[in-house]
């Protein structure tokens, strides 16, 4: 691109150019230097890098500039229609403001000539905070949920930062006031094929032996369906845990020495498995039924299970493949409503780690999408 030079500015009079600048001030000390205190700014928007470059870069500015003809400069609009920059949208300090940081400078800072026919990029500066969100893939159904809050009227007119602050603060208090029920001594894990079933118990036996100092023993209930012992039977003879296959040779259990019971992989195409599941479990005096949920699925899907985790009498749920979601806002309804108490999440699939008893704030910290927490809420527009 070409740089911009003081006596150019003359010859450039009806043009509009771009500029990628670092910062709101940068801008309004670059367009008051090379283009004049004529120059109007027609959009804003947010920039970041390609490729790796975005990872390791701090999103820019890209400033789209018009510098008047004659008989189009009209100095009430040079004065009050500047720079949309400061909070990320109009209106905006002009020009001519006092509040330019003149010590940020910039070593790379080009002017591209645009044609007169081209229209500036559009910015996204009329969306408010609430639209925003949809737009960077926040959950519809949470937001019908926040709608409903007593002070939903006061969140939806606040800026991007406030309105992040005032969700996260309605759904802490919200998760907090929920019952948690108590986790016994026999706790059944339970959950469709593929939904991370075994690993989940092969970390709550980890936590178990090495965080808590516990010897758990493990039973496996097949109940008419097959289950194979393979992979976890030999995770058990590593880390020391009895496995079982027989509900008579089992141990009895206690606080120090839960029993875990793993179930075989339930159809939900097939509501008689879970059916027989329950009563299995009745049969052996199981209170603590955790149903266990991949975060990563389709919503529809969960409902599903959810649905059929009722059928079962599951007390509690458990989250995995946490990492795999861009964020957490389709879970929180699930939580809100209070069905089950919330135990774990669980990411990845290392047997002994990627485990963690503290729910709210993994849902917290995966709550918002990412590109939200970039150099100023406010600031953030076009996503």
């Amino acid at each position: 691109m070409e740089v911009m030079s003081e006596s150019t500015s003359e010859q450039a009079k009806g043009k509009r150019f771009r500029l990628i600048v670092r910062s709101a001030e940068e801008a309004v000390r670059v367009i008051r230097e090379k283009l004049g205190e004529n120059a109007r700014v027609l959009s804003v928007r947010q920039v970041g890098g390609e490729g790796l470059k975005k990872f390791i870069s701090s999103p820019k500015l890209e400033v789209i500039a018009e510098l008047p003809s004659e008989d189009r400069i009209n100095t009430s609009d040079a004065e009050n229609d500047t720079l949309a920059l400061q909070n990320g949208s109009p209106p905006a300090p002009s020009l001519n403001s006092k509040n330019v940081d003149k010590e940020n400078d910039t070593d790379s800072l080009k002017l591209k000539s645009e044609q007169d026919s081209e229209e500036p990029t559009k910015s996204n500066v009329d969306l408010n905070s609430i639209e925003i969100l949809l737009k960077a893939g926040f959950d519809s159904q949470l937001i019908s949920v926040i709608e409903t809050w007593s002070n939903w009227n006061d969140i939806k007119n606040l800026p991007l930062a406030d309105t992040l602050k005032e969700i996260t603060i309605g759904l802490s208090d919200r998760f907090k006031v929920t019952e948690n029920q108590p986790v016994q001594d026999r706790i059944a894990i339970i959950g469709a094929p593929g939904v991370g079933k075994t690993t989940t118990l092969c970390k709550f036996l980890a936590h178990d032996v090495f965080m808590n100092k516990k010897t758990p023993n493990v039973l496996k209930v097949e109940n008419g369906v097959p289950n194979p012992d393979d992979s976890l039977r030999i995770f058990c003879e590593v880390i020391g845990v009895t496995l079982h296959r027989e509900a008579a040779k089992a141990p009895s259990s206690s606080v120090q020495s839960p029993l875990y019971l793993d179930l075989p992989g339930l159809s939900l195409g097939q509501q008689e498995e879970w059916v027989g599941a329950k009563e299995a479990l009745d049969s052996l005096n199981v209170e603590t039924r955790v149903i266990v949920l991949n975060a990563a699925y389709d919503k529809q899907i969960i409902n599903k299970t959810i649905t059929h985790g009722q059928l079962i009498g599951a007390t509690h749920l458990a989250f995995t493949h946490f990492d795999e979601i861009s964020n957490s806002t389709k879970l929180w309804p699930i939580l809100l409503r209070n069905q089950f108490s919330p135990l774990c999440i669980c990411n990845g699939q290392n047997v002994t780690g990627d485990f963690t008893t503290n729910f709210l704030n993994q849902m917290i910290a995966k709550t918002f999408p990412e590109e939200l927490y970039s150099r100023g809420f406010s600031s953030y527009r076009n996503i």
